[in-house]
């Protein structure tokens, strides 16, 4: 890879209480844990910062500059997590350079995947960044898809019912 690899990521908004309610808020019900969780990418603390976000599976992230500003807005789901997502982006210099901070909000890794690719799109809609991050697309999704998505669904019974069972109250096992 070339040291000009890529253009470095255009400058967004700055990320401040607004533009985290809203990456909070849409991962719904599928989010784990509190307010969006601030961590540092500077040099010194970068590989502390990855190992810790080794474990945060599924979320959304927020990669700033030293100014605050927002440089990026992904996802992760498993295969490593926000961590190896992170490394990914770092391995070019002009992110490396310029990413100094990251915000996550932490997911249930066992999430559908499609549920979290729409809260990166409701996050990106909700924060008007499309247009704002150079040519970056997120998906786009209704108001109706999402809640499709994130809104938890019954779990599967894990055993089919007993046929010809009876009907006490140990479930149809005969005594």
């Amino acid at each position: 890879m070339s040291r000009d690899c890529c253009a470095e990521p255009v400058a967004g908004p700055v990320v401040d209480a607004r533009v985290l309610r809203h990456a909070w808020t849409a991962l719904g019900p599928l989010r784990c844990g509190d307010w969006p969780t601030p961590y540092s990418l500077e040099p010194r603390h970068r590989e502390e910062t990855l190992a810790v976000l080794d474990e945060v599976l599924a979320g959304l992230y927020l990669a700033v500059d030293a100014d605050g500003r927002m440089r990026w807005l992904g996802k992760a789901h498993r295969d490593g997590g926000i961590g190896a997502r992170l490394r990914d982006h770092l391995r070019h210099p002009e992110r490396a350079r310029v990413f100094t901070g990251v915000f996550t909000v932490e997911a249930d890794p066992f999430s559908p995947p499609k549920a979290i690719e729409a809260a990166e799109g409701r996050t990106a809609d909700a924060i008007g960044l499309r247009g704002r991050l150079g040519p970056r697309t997120w998906p786009v999704v209704t108001q109706a898809q999402w809640l499709a998505a994130v809104t938890p669904r019954p779990g599967r019974r894990s055993c089919p019912p007993r046929l010809g069972g009876g009907s006490d109250s140990r479930g149809g096992v005969p005594a």
